[in-house]
Parts: structure tokens; sequence; C-alpha cells
């Protein structure tokens, strides 16, 4: 689910943002348009009606993974060509033959001195994108990450938007694991060796939802020293409590509690 933080220094509210999402067309509209939606406001709307796709599914059911793909690819898209985002496929250096995931980041993230990392929960979050359904049940303000990186842009932040669910992927009508992202916790760990230590970012926040809080936990039982002298401020939602009492050892506890500015539980 989206999540809802408290007032937090140097993190964006949800409360700050709301009705802070506009969708203009991109390329990628089409394919939702082809399956009778498009988006109106921020709202996904039902083409032939014009309500909103929560309405409409009221008449037509459950969505189906084809469209929470499309709304997926939509906001993907929106990243690349209206807010001139980069994609990166991991691993870095892969082999034509080799299986890859991929984050976002924006065009200043090797560049700024700060830094604001998106990781959504396991399921269908991607870059981008808390969870695709609530983007189609209650629009783009509520489910993707659109509003967060648009305040942090505007706050002199770069931003990395992390893709934890993508470690798994069809190869030759297989499901194949790609090297070093099987889950969460080893994709945070080979982004922040591989990308983010390759940064001029000396302060770094982090907004996490679900069980990317435990990657976060997990990163700063693994890279201790690295995580205490740049993280300055975590945002937690949905397990958050979770998070903190398995953060192991009292240091981390400690810092956790300190970093942890504001987190509640997704409604």
């Amino acid at each position: 689910m989206a999540p809802e933080h408290r007032t937090a220094v140097g993190l964006v509210t949800v409360t700050e943002t709301r009705n802070f999402t506009s969708a203009p067309p991109c390329s990628a509209s089409h394919t939702l348009q082809e399956m009778g939606y498009d988006f109106k406001d921020g709202k996904l709307v039902s083409i032939s009606n014009g309500l909103d796709a929560t309405d409409h599914r009221a008449c037509t059911g459950s969505p189906s993974e084809s469209l929470l793909k499309s709304v997926s690819d939509y906001v993907e898209t929106y990243l690349e060509e209206q807010m001139n985002f980069r994609k990166i496929l991991l691993p870095l250096n892969a082999k034509p033959s080799q299986p890859t995931s991929y984050i976002y980041v924006s065009d200043n993230a090797s560049t700024s001195k700060k830094l604001l990392l998106l990781i959504p929960a396991s399921g269908q979050g991607g870059p981008g994108v808390w969870a695709p359904s609530v983007v189609v049940d209650k629009g783009l303000d509520a489910g993707s990450q659109i509003p967060y990186i648009k305040r942090a842009l505007s706050e002199g932040y770069g931003v990395v938007c992390l893709h934890p669910n993508g470690g798994n992927v069809m190869t030759d009508g297989k499901r194949t694991s790609v090297k070093y992202h099987e889950d969460s916790k080893q994709h945070l760990r080979y982004v922040w060796d591989h990308v983010i230590m390759k940064t001029k970012a000396s302060r770094i926040a982090v907004g996490a939802n679900g069980d990317g809080g435990g990657a976060v936990v997990d990163l700063m039982s693994t890279r201790p020293k690295q995580v205490r002298r740049k993280l300055f401020a975590v945002a937690l939602s949905d397990a958050a409590d979770n998070c903190f009492t398995s953060a192991g050892n009292a240091a981390n506890k400690r810092f956790l509690n300190i970093v942890r500015v504001a987190y509640t539980n997704a409604t």
C-alpha cells in the first residue's frame, strides 16, 4: 500500500503533496487507451463512461495483471519522458545473454550532494510505483512515487527509484533469477555498492514501504560505517515497527531511532 507519513523534515509527506501529480500524455498512454483507460487529473478513468477506475471496476471486477503492468509501465515512461530519469540495467556490464533488473535515477543523481532512495515493498511495486493497484484505485498521488520525486527534486535532491521486485524475470519461457538481485536485501546492497557509493552524495534519505524497510535494516548491519556516515533520515510505512524491532544490535537500534523521522501504517 502507498505510504502515508506524518510531517518529516527533509522528506516528502503525503499531506504536502496531495493533488501534485498531473498526467500528461506519454508514449505508454496508448497501451492504457487500448485497454479502455486513461489518466485524467491524475486519476485512472474509463474512456467509455468517464468513471474513475474504482467505480468502473464495481461492474467489471478486479484489475487484470495486464492493467496493473500497463500502469507501472506508464509511470516508468513518465519518469523517462517527463522527468528526464535514466534507466540503469543491473548488474552493471551484464552480458547480452544475462538476465537483468533495473532502477531509475534522476539526471542529477550522480552529482547531487543529497539523495533520496525510494524502495517499494515486495509484490508488484516497482520504480516510481508504490503499488499499481493503489494507482488504479486512488490515482497517481496515492499509488505512485511521483509526488515524492517532484518534491525531492525541487529541494535539490537526486533521486534513485529501486526495483526490489525485479529479481526474477522470464527468459526463454522460464522464470530466472537475476544475479545479485534475488531479493530486496541483495538488490539494495548491490545498488548501494555499485551506484550510490559512486555518487557525490554525502547525505542520503530513504523512503521505504513494507519489507523495503527490512532491506534498509540489513544494509545498516552489512555496511554500518558507510550507512551511519551518509544516512540522515529514514521514513518507513507498513510493518515499520517490525523493521525497528529486527534492527539487530543495540547500536543499529539507536541509530535507526535517531534517523527514523516519521512513519505510520498505511490505511
